[in-house]
């Protein structure tokens, strides 16, 4: 069993192979937009944006929008106010 898996507690049972669309999304959960207003930005259906949060749910074990930006902080997916930042900007980095 995958040790993170194994001590990251209830929201961290699911499945973390996020895509970079999920994560993208999450980002824009995090700064308030609602599914409709995520859609308009990415320009694609609200109907998509629904099945992508439901499968960002599914994959991280988060039953609502709170819990979810929670084990994004804590797994390093998004920052806030300077935490995390670190995490993400070496992720980013490594995508270049």
């Amino acid at each position: 069993m995958d040790s993170d898996r194994s001590t990251a507690g209830s929201l961290g049972q699911g499945r973390h192979d996020l895509s970079e669309r999920e994560i993208e999304i999450i980002e824009l959960v995090a700064q308030g937009l609602t599914n409709q207003e995520i859609a308009a930005t990415l320009t694609i259906s609200k109907r998509t944006v629904d099945n992508h949060v439901s499968n960002i749910f599914t994959k991280t074990g988060a039953k609502n929008r709170v819990a979810l930006l929670n084990w994004a902080m804590d797994h390093g997916k998004i920052c806030r106010d300077g935490f995390n930042c670190c995490a993400i900007d070496g992720r980013k980095a490594q995508a270049n």
